[in-house]
């Protein structure tokens, strides 16, 4: 077990390396970052369950065999070989856990807390994209598309929370590699998802919710209960809720650019990954009725209502407006 100071400087470490690797113009430069963010991050997946130590052997040599490609392929692409940046996208794609490419996040996503699920599907992930946009090529359209399709498809069938948020983390960051090649609205959409997910995050640990069945409880007050309730619509991407912007963001972007096949797929997966959501909200309001009482508004418990339905989707709607 980490004290809290040697979690404080791997952490300090790792948002180093993620840094380095957003902010080079230089490959080596890029994968010594992706280094060094993948050795800070690997001691804070130990925690006290049995199957923590080999989690954390596979996410190393999923990465290690990433970081091998890319270093192939840079060498290679230095010798003017252009045919590289395939395999350039490959270990990127890996490196993400993007479709086909996800079996290794789904293996190891299990045994970890809800803290390093919340790193390893947002910060993590922020230097391979920012790879992908310097390459800014079409070879990512096949990826989109499985993981919209795969990502939607397979929520529908989890009873585990640590998996719901793994194939939903699929889906969006299928949606995110959509439009790869805008850098902005790249940043907006992973900022707003990181919010998002956070906000359900701190709401699933607080109730100590693990699997989809443990949301029937009558004990939590009915502020807290709406508060769950509406942050599960904004991970379905209900208007007028935050979640909603990151769908109208990439709707934008793909009408701009004429890419309607991958809009109406979106549209449709859009739909079945709304469903799983209210399906569990809906889970959470059975025996509502026997736990309803007046309740006295808290401004400290409805923070996430407040930033969900106002906040954030007013300064996100002002910023795609400006």
């Amino acid at each position: 077990m980490f004290l809290n100071s040697t979690k404080l400087m791997l952490t300090n470490t790792m948002v180093i390396g993620v840094t380095m690797t957003i902010c080079s113009n230089n490959w080596y430069s890029m994968w010594m970052g992706l280094e060094i963010s993948l050795l800070s991050f690997i001691p804070l997946m130990q925690t006290s369950k049995a199957l923590s130590s080999e989690s954390m052997i596979k996410y190393y040599i999923v990465q290690s065999v990433a970081s091998t490609l890319m270093l192939l392929s840079v060498s290679v692409m230095l010798i003017g070989v252009s045919m590289m940046n395939l395999l350039l996208t490959m270990s990127m794609l890996i490196k993400i856990g993007a479709s086909p490419f996800h079996n290794w996040l789904m293996m190891i996503i299990e045994t970890m807390n809800f803290y390093e699920i919340w790193i390893l599907l947002t910060l993590m992930k922020m230097p391979p994209l920012s790879i992908l946009f310097q390459i800014n090529i079409k070879l990512v359209t096949v990826s989109v598309i499985l993981g919209m399709i795969l990502g939607s498809i397979m929520c529908l069938n989890q009873t585990s929370i640590r998996k719901t948020l793994g194939y939903s983390s699929i889906f969006n960051i299928s949606l995110v590699l959509s439009i790869i090649s805008n850098f902005n609205f790249m940043i907006i959409f992973m900022l707003i998802y990181s919010f998002m997910l956070l906000m359900f995050i701190f709401i699933l640990m607080k109730f100590k919710i693990n699997f989809i069945n443990q949301m029937v409880f009558n004990e939590v007050n009915l502020m807290m209960k709406i508060n769950l309730w509406i942050n599960m619509l904004s991970m379905g991407g209900f208007p007028p809720l935050m979640g909603f912007l990151m769908k109208l963001i990439v709707i934008q972007f793909m009408i701009f650019n004429n890419e309607y096949f991958l809009l109406t797929i979106m549209m449709f997966t859009s739909i079945v990954v709304m469903l799983f959501y209210m399906r569990l909200m809906f889970t959470s309001l059975m025996f509502l009725s026997t736990s309803m009482k007046f309740v006295k508004f808290n401004l400290n418990s409805s923070f996430n209502l407040i930033i969900n339905l106002i906040v954030f989707p007013m300064i996100v709607s002002l910023t795609l407006v400006y």
